[in-house]
């Protein structure tokens, strides 16, 4: 009988240093870019802070544009009730990030909705900066989208006593974004990569003959103002939103090779992580919260819980720690297999918690390596991850039950955020194309 080794076929790989025949590579890459801005259809300005509701689209016919390179722009600036502008020094802030802004984002591609954001102050603005940026994105090109972690206080103390920056109660977050944003006449901007804000973005393609249109929707301001300012009635005004999107302009011999390709059809296919979020409230005792998604194959579910009277006083990402027990069933399967049975307080099942969201930071869809979630900043913005990666192949793909089954002893804001992967394909053919979603 032949051994293991005989009958194991291996492929010899020659060390780099050996392949003298090699010849350089030389990358075809874009001769320019040419940026343009999108503005949204509601032109925003001081006169006008308080439209709701915002559309950008970009009739993108004969040109190749990279939405994975795209950036959002937002001009805004903190106001009373009546739209006017806030004086100086008064302790009002943006909540934790700029895409807390938005309670619903929509993209669409030549007409289709390629992927819709519920709940964007959920997913964008709290869970997502929290679970995927590192430490190193965080402190650098996290800023300017106003990524300031509330911590290691949750309310809105700004200043530390004695010069005491470790006090459980000083929240460092709020102090940053207070200086970015408190000022007589001040306004203040933040740049997201689009991709931040719709996984169809993060596709690294050019993209033509299509209408682009972006559609945003304002969330309440118990979701993005964090103030300590009494009559407690501040405003986010909105002076400016666009996206500047690049126009590429290849070599001529890759714009020939592209429209002949386009010329004879090509089919782009597209596979991207898609995010959203659902939010009830359940009263203390045995909770159950169903979810049923679409045809999209479900990853992840991310789960949080908050106290449902929270209000512009609070910060978003304050958590309640009256949770007993806790366990969520796609289509009828337990996970985690082993339950969380026991949750409130410093326990072993809350420590398999952390760890299990470890677990999810070291996967693929962080910004960058480096994990910036403590276990004490878990402790008090605590986030549940759900790995269903494991679901039976014949489940991927089809419509989805989701159900969280919990006890409490407090009435709880559940959110729930589902982390999904989504598909898309579009045809071109000639002068024309057919976008089609899953």
């Amino acid at each position: 009988m032949s051994s293991l080794n005989d009958s194991m076929s291996v492929n010899n790989v020659l060390d780099e240093q050996y392949k003298l025949t090699t010849e350089p590579v030389v990358m075809d890459n874009a001769v320019e870019y040419e940026w343009h801005e999108i503005q949204s259809d509601v032109i925003a300005s001081s006169q006008n802070r308080t439209a709701t509701n915002w559309r950008l689209q970009l009739k993108n016919l004969n040109s190749y544009v990279n939405p994975a390179r795209a950036f959002l722009q937002l001009s805004l600036r903190m106001t009373d009730s009546g739209n006017t502008n806030l004086g100086d020094g008064l302790n009002v802030s943006i909540q934790n990030h700029i895409l807390s802004l938005f309670s619903r984002a929509t993209l669409r591609v030549g007409g289709q909705i390629v992927e819709t954001v519920n709940e964007c102050n959920v997913a964008k603005g709290l869970v997502q900066p929290l679970l995927h940026y590192s430490h190193d994105y965080a402190v650098s090109s996290g800023t300017n989208e106003m990524f300031y972690p509330d911590g290691p206080g949750l309310g809105t103390i700004k200043v530390p006593y004695n010069g005491d920056e470790d006090r459980t109660d000083f929240n460092e977050g709020h102090r940053r974004r207070y200086d970015r944003t408190s000022a007589t006449n001040k306004s203040f901007h933040a740049y997201v990569n689009l991709s931040a804000l719709f996984g169809f973005c993060s596709v690294d393609r050019i993209l033509t003959n299509n209408d682009f249109i972006v559609e945003l929707q304002k969330s309440d301001p118990k979701h993005h103002v964090l103030t300590g300012e009494a009559p407690y009635t501040q405003l986010v005004g909105v002076e400016k939103v666009s996206i500047w999107m690049p126009n590429v302009m290849p070599k001529s011999v890759v714009d020939l090779s592209l429209k002949s390709a386009f010329a004879d059809g090509v089919v782009s296919n597209y596979m991207y992580p898609q995010l959203q979020c659902y939010t009830t409230r359940q009263d203390a005792g045995v909770n159950n919260f169903r979810v049923v998604t679409s045809s999209e194959k479900v990853l992840y579910a991310f789960v949080i819980a908050r106290s449902p009277g929270r209000t512009v006083q609070t910060s978003v990402a304050e958590t309640l720690d009256n949770v007993s027990t806790l366990e969520v069933r796609l289509n009828g399967r337990q996970y985690p297999l082993q339950p969380y049975v026991n949750l409130s307080g410093d326990t072993a099942d809350k420590a398999r918690a952390y760890s299990d969201t470890l677990r999810y930071m070291n996967r693929n869809y962080d910004f960058s390596s480096g994990i910036n979630l403590s276990y004490e900043k878990w402790s008090k913005t605590t986030i549940y991850s759900f790995d269903f990666t494991s679901q039976p192949e014949a489940n991927m793909g089809a419509p989805a039950t989701l159900e969280l089954k919990a006890t409490t002893n407090l009435a709880i804001e559940w959110s729930v955020c589902v982390l999904s992967e989504k598909r898309a394909q579009i045809r071109y053919d000639g002068g024309s194309s057919v976008v089609l979603v899953n």
